[in-house]
């Protein structure tokens, strides 16, 4: 039987880019979406090196990108912004600044969801929440568990040499980290010739499908089989430190290449001849 799916994303180019594969999926079913600012909280962070990405992942896309196709036009693109997905779909968007807040809480209750999925979504669940939804939640994490719980767990599988990269769909019932029951996971092989930001982005199609197989199993009222996690077996990791970055890229990664920029801006509709891009082209001087 359908189900109600509320999604808590993050806003940025990987969450935009799972919410393209998983509405042309599943989108009658989703009745919201929520967004977070930002993944990490509080953590402390090496501004200077992790900055280039972190405005590739977010202010590129959402401060420039969206902003002007959105005033000018554009040919249709293979992928949606937030505020297009939004139209596109007739799902509301919310953005989400504290969770606790008591007309966020009102409104996650007044969706009547039958689960919430959380994709990269920067803030932690309390109890409040994850008691919510009759199906509980679902997380996607963006790395394999229980050996890479925390940030940029694709960045430390590359750093500790892995030749596989992977993510993880588990449960969330408790406010804890990554650590809930594993649902189910998926792996792809490293490709030494792509950088970090392309193997982070190469994760979200095989974790689609996880979140695809997993819903149809609940909508058909099929039992969820879950693994408990080994915490002993990996470990939490916050933001890389400058001398673990200066090691990463001692080892010949590159946090992104231009490459992987050209090729999000025309999957999202900026055609490299347009004004678009040669306002983007301005601002990136």
């Amino acid at each position: 039987m359908p189900m109600r799916i509320v999604l808590l994303v993050n806003r940025d180019i990987e969450s935009a880019l799972a919410l393209n594969l998983l509405l042309r999926k599943m989108h009658a079913q989703v009745v919201a979406i929520y967004l977070s600012d930002h993944v990490g909280g509080a953590q402390p962070r090496p501004a200077s090196m992790l900055d280039p990405l972190t405005f590739i992942e977010q202010d590129l896309f959402n401060l420039l990108a969206f902003p002007l196709l959105a005033q000018r036009g554009s040919r249709t693109p293979r992928w949606l912004g937030f505020s297009a997905i939004s139209q596109h779909y007739r799902i509301p968007l919310q953005p989400v600044h504290r969770l606790k807040d008591a007309v966020v809480l009102d409104s996650l209750r007044a969706t009547r969801a039958d689960i919430f999925v959380s994709i990269r979504f920067g803030k932690i669940l309390p109890d409040e929440v994850i008691d919510m939804p009759a199906h509980g939640v679902l997380n996607l994490h963006s790395g394999l568990l229980p050996q890479y719980r925390g940030v940029l767990a694709t960045l430390r599988a590359l750093l500790h040499g892995d030749r596989e990269i992977g993510c993880t769909l588990h449960r969330i019932d408790s406010p804890g980290i990554d650590v809930g029951g594993i649902v189910a996971s998926a792996r792809r092989a490293v490709d030494p010739t792509h950088s970090l930001l392309w193997h982070i982005l190469a994760l979200y199609p095989l974790g689609v499908e996880l979140i695809t197989q997993a819903l149809d199993d609940l909508a058909q009222q099929k039992r969820l089989a879950q693994a408990s996690q080994d915490l002993s077996a990996g470990a939490y990791y916050s933001f890389p430190d400058v001398a673990e970055l200066q090691r990463f890229a001692g080892l010949g990664w590159r946090l992104f290449d231009h490459q992987d920029i050209r090729q999000l801006l025309i999957a999202f509709g900026v055609d490299s001849t347009s004004s678009v891009a040669f306002d983007l082209e301005h601002y990136l001087r």
